[in-house]
Protein backbone atom coordinates (compact mmCIF):
# COMPACT_ATOMS: atom_id res chain seq x y z
CA UNK A 1 0.00 0.00 0.00
CA UNK A 2 1.18 3.52 -0.71
CA UNK A 3 1.47 5.65 2.42
CA UNK A 4 0.89 9.38 2.36
CA UNK A 5 1.39 12.03 5.02
CA UNK A 6 -0.88 15.04 5.46
CA UNK A 7 -0.24 17.91 3.10
CA UNK A 8 2.45 20.29 4.43
CA UNK A 9 1.61 23.97 4.09
CA UNK A 10 3.41 27.23 4.84
CA UNK A 11 2.00 29.49 7.54
CA UNK A 12 0.33 31.83 5.05
CA UNK A 13 -1.46 29.06 3.14
CA UNK A 14 -4.77 27.37 3.86
CA UNK A 15 -4.69 23.56 4.23
CA UNK A 16 -6.46 21.74 1.41
CA UNK A 17 -7.10 18.16 0.46
CA UNK A 18 -4.11 16.66 -1.27
CA UNK A 19 -4.72 15.87 -4.91
CA UNK A 20 -4.33 12.17 -5.64
CA UNK A 21 -2.51 11.21 -8.83
CA UNK A 22 -1.28 7.97 -10.37
CA UNK A 23 1.71 8.14 -12.70
CA UNK A 24 4.27 5.99 -14.49
CA UNK A 25 6.40 5.57 -11.37
CA UNK A 26 3.52 3.71 -9.71
CA UNK A 27 3.81 1.06 -12.42
CA UNK A 28 7.48 0.24 -11.84
CA UNK A 29 6.66 -2.83 -9.71
CA UNK A 30 3.71 -3.93 -11.82
CA UNK A 31 3.95 -6.28 -14.76
CA UNK A 32 1.95 -4.80 -17.65
CA UNK A 33 -0.42 -5.95 -19.07
CA UNK A 34 -2.29 -7.67 -16.25
CA UNK A 35 -5.84 -8.42 -15.11
CA UNK A 36 -5.11 -8.78 -11.39
CA UNK A 37 -7.53 -7.52 -8.72
CA UNK A 38 -6.25 -5.07 -6.10
CA UNK A 39 -4.89 -7.09 -3.18
CA UNK A 40 -3.10 -5.38 -0.26
CA UNK A 41 -2.01 -5.97 3.34
CA UNK A 42 -3.79 -4.34 6.30
CA UNK A 43 -3.43 -4.40 10.07
CA UNK A 44 -6.68 -5.79 11.48
CA UNK A 45 -7.27 -6.52 15.18
CA UNK A 46 -3.57 -5.73 15.78
CA UNK A 47 -2.51 -8.46 13.30
CA UNK A 48 -0.99 -8.00 9.86
CA UNK A 49 -3.37 -9.61 7.37
CA UNK A 50 -2.10 -10.28 3.86
CA UNK A 51 -4.14 -10.94 0.69
CA UNK A 52 -6.86 -8.39 1.48
CA UNK A 53 -9.10 -7.86 -1.55
CA UNK A 54 -10.22 -4.26 -2.19
CA UNK A 55 -13.61 -4.62 -3.88
CA UNK A 56 -15.53 -1.41 -4.78
CA UNK A 57 -18.38 -3.63 -6.00
CA UNK A 58 -19.12 -5.10 -2.59
CA UNK A 59 -21.47 -3.45 -0.11
CA UNK A 60 -20.15 -5.38 2.92
CA UNK A 61 -16.80 -6.20 4.49
CA UNK A 62 -16.35 -9.99 4.37
CA UNK A 63 -14.27 -12.09 6.76
CA UNK A 64 -13.93 -15.84 6.05
CA UNK A 65 -14.34 -18.03 9.11
CA UNK A 66 -10.73 -19.24 8.75
CA UNK A 67 -9.47 -15.66 9.11
CA UNK A 68 -11.71 -15.13 12.14
CA UNK A 69 -10.20 -18.20 13.81
CA UNK A 70 -6.59 -17.23 12.98
CA UNK A 71 -7.10 -13.76 14.45
CA UNK A 72 -8.08 -15.49 17.72
CA UNK A 73 -11.08 -13.23 18.21
CA UNK A 74 -13.39 -14.25 21.03
CA UNK A 75 -16.50 -16.08 19.85
CA UNK A 76 -18.77 -13.95 22.04
CA UNK A 77 -17.94 -10.88 19.92
CA UNK A 78 -19.99 -12.35 17.07
CA UNK A 79 -23.49 -10.93 16.74
CA UNK A 80 -26.32 -12.82 15.06
CA UNK A 81 -27.60 -11.58 11.72
CA UNK A 82 -30.50 -12.70 9.54
CA UNK A 83 -29.38 -10.99 6.36
CA UNK A 84 -28.05 -13.54 3.83
CA UNK A 85 -25.38 -12.67 1.27
CA UNK A 86 -25.24 -13.40 -2.43
CA UNK A 87 -22.03 -15.17 -3.43
CA UNK A 88 -20.06 -14.64 -6.64
CA UNK A 89 -22.04 -17.50 -8.18
CA UNK A 90 -25.37 -15.88 -7.25
CA UNK A 91 -26.14 -18.39 -4.47
CA UNK A 92 -27.33 -17.33 -1.02
CA UNK A 93 -24.75 -17.59 1.76
CA UNK A 94 -25.86 -17.64 5.40
CA UNK A 95 -23.44 -15.60 7.60
CA UNK A 96 -22.02 -16.97 10.81
CA UNK A 97 -22.48 -13.52 12.34
CA UNK A 98 -21.18 -9.95 12.32
CA UNK A 99 -18.55 -8.25 14.42
CA UNK A 100 -16.68 -4.96 14.75
CA UNK A 101 -12.89 -4.86 14.66
CA UNK A 102 -10.26 -2.14 14.30
CA UNK A 103 -8.76 -1.70 10.81
CA UNK A 104 -5.63 0.42 10.29
CA UNK A 105 -5.20 2.59 7.22
CA UNK A 106 -2.71 5.43 6.72
CA UNK A 107 -3.47 8.23 9.21
CA UNK A 108 -6.63 6.64 10.58
CA UNK A 109 -8.02 3.67 12.47
CA UNK A 110 -11.68 2.76 11.97
CA UNK A 111 -13.92 0.26 13.71
CA UNK A 112 -15.33 -1.70 10.78
CA UNK A 113 -18.21 -4.19 10.75
CA UNK A 114 -17.38 -7.53 9.11
CA UNK A 115 -19.73 -10.27 8.02
CA UNK A 116 -18.16 -13.59 9.01
CA UNK A 117 -18.94 -16.30 6.46
CA UNK A 118 -18.09 -20.00 6.06
CA UNK A 119 -16.31 -19.66 2.73
CA UNK A 120 -12.85 -20.56 1.46
CA UNK A 121 -11.79 -17.84 -1.01
CA UNK A 122 -8.28 -17.02 -2.22
CA UNK A 123 -8.25 -13.84 -0.08
CA UNK A 124 -8.21 -13.44 3.72
CA UNK A 125 -10.48 -10.38 3.89
CA UNK A 126 -12.65 -8.33 1.56
CA UNK A 127 -12.93 -4.58 2.10
CA UNK A 128 -16.04 -3.00 0.58
CA UNK A 129 -16.68 0.36 -1.09
CA UNK A 130 -18.07 1.75 2.19
CA UNK A 131 -14.66 1.33 3.83
CA UNK A 132 -12.96 2.84 0.77
CA UNK A 133 -15.17 5.92 1.11
CA UNK A 134 -14.68 6.19 4.88
CA UNK A 135 -10.88 6.23 4.55
CA UNK A 136 -11.14 8.54 1.52
CA UNK A 137 -9.28 5.99 -0.55
CA UNK A 138 -8.79 5.94 -4.31
CA UNK A 139 -7.96 2.39 -5.48
CA UNK A 140 -6.36 1.59 -8.83
CA UNK A 141 -6.30 -2.01 -10.03
CA UNK A 142 -4.00 -1.00 -12.90
CA UNK A 143 -1.37 0.51 -10.59
CA UNK A 144 -2.05 -2.07 -7.83
CA UNK A 145 -2.17 0.54 -5.07
CA UNK A 146 -4.75 2.33 -2.95
CA UNK A 147 -3.98 5.97 -2.22
CA UNK A 148 -5.60 7.90 0.64
CA UNK A 149 -6.52 11.52 1.20
CA UNK A 150 -4.80 12.80 4.35
CA UNK A 151 -6.96 14.07 7.20
CA UNK A 152 -4.21 15.68 9.25
CA UNK A 153 -1.95 18.50 8.14
CA UNK A 154 1.01 20.34 9.56
CA UNK A 155 2.64 23.64 8.71
CA UNK A 156 6.17 24.65 7.89
CA UNK A 157 7.50 28.11 8.72
CA UNK A 158 7.41 30.46 5.74
CA UNK A 159 10.81 31.92 6.62
CA UNK A 160 12.60 28.67 5.79
CA UNK A 161 14.55 28.71 2.59
CA UNK A 162 13.06 26.51 -0.12
CA UNK A 163 15.77 23.84 0.18
CA UNK A 164 15.30 23.46 3.97
CA UNK A 165 11.53 23.45 3.56
CA UNK A 166 11.67 20.63 1.02
CA UNK A 167 14.06 18.62 3.21
CA UNK A 168 11.65 18.89 6.14
CA UNK A 169 8.66 17.89 4.01
CA UNK A 170 10.57 14.88 2.65
CA UNK A 171 11.63 13.85 6.15
CA UNK A 172 8.06 13.98 7.49
CA UNK A 173 6.74 12.05 4.50
CA UNK A 174 9.35 9.31 4.84
CA UNK A 175 8.61 8.89 8.55
CA UNK A 176 4.81 9.14 8.47
CA UNK A 177 4.48 5.74 10.16
CA UNK A 178 6.11 6.92 13.41
CA UNK A 179 3.35 9.39 14.28
CA UNK A 180 0.75 8.21 16.79
CA UNK A 181 -2.76 9.33 15.83
CA UNK A 182 -4.79 6.99 18.07
CA UNK A 183 -4.54 4.50 20.94
CA UNK A 184 -3.91 1.65 18.50
CA UNK A 185 -0.78 3.39 17.26
CA UNK A 186 0.77 3.11 20.73
CA UNK A 187 0.52 -0.55 21.83
CA UNK A 188 2.75 -2.10 24.49
CA UNK A 189 4.24 1.08 25.96
CA UNK A 190 7.06 0.14 28.30
CA UNK A 191 6.06 1.05 31.92
CA UNK A 192 9.53 2.57 32.33
CA UNK A 193 8.51 5.20 29.77
CA UNK A 194 5.03 5.97 31.06
CA UNK A 195 2.87 4.35 33.70
CA UNK A 196 -0.37 5.38 35.38
CA UNK A 197 -1.33 4.05 38.80
CA UNK A 198 -4.20 4.67 41.18
CA UNK A 199 -3.35 5.88 44.67
CA UNK A 200 -5.55 3.40 46.55
CA UNK A 201 -5.08 1.26 49.64
CA UNK A 202 -4.43 -2.32 48.46
CA UNK A 203 -5.97 -3.64 51.69
CA UNK A 204 -9.26 -1.82 51.19
CA UNK A 205 -12.33 -3.90 50.35
CA UNK A 206 -13.66 -3.26 46.80
CA UNK A 207 -17.07 -1.59 46.73
CA UNK A 208 -19.45 -1.86 43.82
CA UNK A 209 -20.70 1.60 42.87
CA UNK A 210 -24.28 2.34 41.93
CA UNK A 211 -24.86 2.00 38.21
CA UNK A 212 -24.97 5.31 36.38
CA UNK A 213 -27.31 5.66 33.42
CA UNK A 214 -26.60 7.87 30.42
CA UNK A 215 -28.49 8.92 27.33
CA UNK A 216 -28.26 6.41 24.43
CA UNK A 217 -25.93 8.67 22.44
CA UNK A 218 -23.56 9.05 25.41
CA UNK A 219 -23.63 5.29 25.98
CA UNK A 220 -22.59 4.71 22.38
CA UNK A 221 -19.68 7.17 22.65
CA UNK A 222 -18.53 5.67 25.97
CA UNK A 223 -18.67 2.14 24.52
CA UNK A 224 -16.63 3.19 21.45
CA UNK A 225 -13.92 4.78 23.60
CA UNK A 226 -13.73 1.76 25.92
CA UNK A 227 -13.48 -0.57 22.90
CA UNK A 228 -10.55 1.49 21.58
CA UNK A 229 -8.73 1.12 24.91
CA UNK A 230 -9.48 -2.62 25.04
CA UNK A 231 -8.29 -3.19 21.45
CA UNK A 232 -5.07 -1.29 22.16
CA UNK A 233 -4.48 -3.33 25.32
CA UNK A 234 -4.45 -0.21 27.50
CA UNK A 235 -7.11 -1.59 29.86
CA UNK A 236 -8.54 -5.02 30.63
CA UNK A 237 -11.77 -6.27 32.14
CA UNK A 238 -11.71 -7.25 35.81
CA UNK A 239 -14.43 -9.43 37.33
CA UNK A 240 -15.38 -9.52 40.99
CA UNK A 241 -17.66 -12.00 42.77
CA UNK A 242 -21.32 -11.02 42.90
CA UNK A 243 -21.24 -10.74 46.67
CA UNK A 244 -18.78 -7.81 46.68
Amino acid sequence: MKRMIGSVNTLHQQSTLTQIKFDVTDLLRVQIPHEDPLVVSLTVAKCLVRRVLIDPGSSANIMPRDTFDRLEIKQDRLKSTWNPLLGFDGKRVEPVGTMEVAVHAPERVLMETFVVVEIHPSYNLLMCRGWIHRVQGVPSTLHQIDQFRPERTTRVGERLVEEEKQELVDFLSQNADVFAWSHLDMPRIDPSVSCHSLNVNPNAKPVKQKQRRFAPERNRIIAEEVDKLLDAGFVREVYYPDWL
